[in-house]
């Protein structure tokens, strides 16, 4: 054997060392970032299950609008872990403003505002959001993480061969991050 076709031999698997080096790499930033979304769903999930505590509640202290059970009942059955992240991050804003809408109608019952089952959904609620909060962090950090080893020289040829694509981050909408200041009445004149 000429040393030439030594030297191609030990470059071509060194190469095919490389590719699987990187592939490795690639797919378990991959499987890292698919599980720090299934996170975030789980905790979603837990939000989802206050809300029958939730209507339980202002149930009976309220004229609860059967419209805003509706929506609820809705957006519960329209997710699905099969959504893209970001058709699930638009559910979600929306389900976020409608919590918000509640919560804030809840001001207009001074006697609902203190009972202690409210009181208590508060609290799980509060710690729920920081729950989902610390989740979209670890999520949009696996995130940023893969994006950045599929969009590096020479990662990127070798992603785009294999079928990587970029990933979107899981935001929330600016909208729910305010003070919602939207009263049931209305929502009813303003239907979204």
């Amino acid at each position: 054997m000429s040393p030439i076709t030594v030297i191609i031999m030990i470059l071509l698997a060194a190469l095919v060392g490389y590719a699987i080096f990187i592939f490795n790499k690639i797919v378990k930033a991959s499987n890292l970032n698919i599980e720090a979304f299934s996170n975030v769903d789980l905790v979603l999930k837990k939000r989802f299950d206050l809300i029958p505590n939730l209507e339980e509640v202002v149930k009976g202290y309220t004229n609860y609008e059967k419209t805003t059970l509706e929506d609820i009942t809705r957006m519960r059955t329209n997710l699905s872990e099969k959504m893209s992240v970001s058709s699930r991050q638009k559910e979600e804003d929306k389900f976020s403003a409608l919590i918000k809408d509640i919560v804030v109608s809840v001001e207009n019952y001074p006697n609902l505002k203190s009972s202690e089952n409210f009181l208590q959904f508060q609290q799980a609620l509060t710690k729920v959001e920081e729950e989902i909060e610390l989740a979209r962090r670890y999520y949009n950090g696996t995130t940023r993480n893969y994006n950045a080893l599929i969009q590096q020289f020479p990662n990127n040829v070798l992603a785009k061969i294999l079928g990587f694509k970029k990933r979107s981050f899981f935001e929330v909408d600016l909208l729910t991050r305010e003070n919602v200041t939207i009263t049931f009445e209305d929502r009813r004149k303003n239907p979204r």
